[in-house]
């Protein structure tokens, strides 16, 4: 098996370019995402406390990416990235919760990130190319 020749590093950039409206769609998004996993979280009693059981099978994950590709304008990846951002936070606050420390207070997303996949980003002739839009063949949005 072959393996990546390369390292990848996470890394902030200082560009001109305007992402502010991606960025907020992207934690618009995220949060959705949290929301919708949230509503459907199973509290089952255990002893004295209230144990949440978080949805995972395969059909609700399928209707979740559905719903949140409905008014989704970008790349199709970022929807999966954001669905996988978000088990990660809410399976983090449920070891958390059952450990003591944290309520039972729904998660918030405050920054605004994305998480760019492998197969979104290039590096080609000294230049990074990270796709946002999904290339046509009359509009093409890529920031480089």
């Amino acid at each position: 098996m072959q393996r990546n020749l390369y390292r990848i590093v996470s890394y902030k950039i200082k560009h001109s370019y305007n992402v502010e409206e991606f960025l907020s769609s992207c934690r618009y998004l995220l949060q959705r995402a949290i929301d919708t996993i949230w509503d459907n979280i199973e509290w089952r009693k255990k002893g004295k406390r209230l144990i949440p059981i978080i949805p995972k099978s395969r059909e609700f994950r399928r209707n979740l990416r559905n719903k949140l590709l409905e008014d989704w304008s970008y790349a199709s990846h970022y929807v999966d990235s954001a669905i996988k951002t978000a088990y990660s936070i809410l399976n983090s606050w449920r070891r958390n919760y059952i450990k003591g420390k944290r309520g039972r207070n729904k998660p918030t997303v405050r920054r605004k990130f994305v998480r760019v996949k492998e197969t979104l980003y290039r590096y080609r002739d000294g230049k990074i190319i990270i796709t946002i839009k999904p290339s046509t063949l009359k509009n093409s949005s890529k920031y480089r």
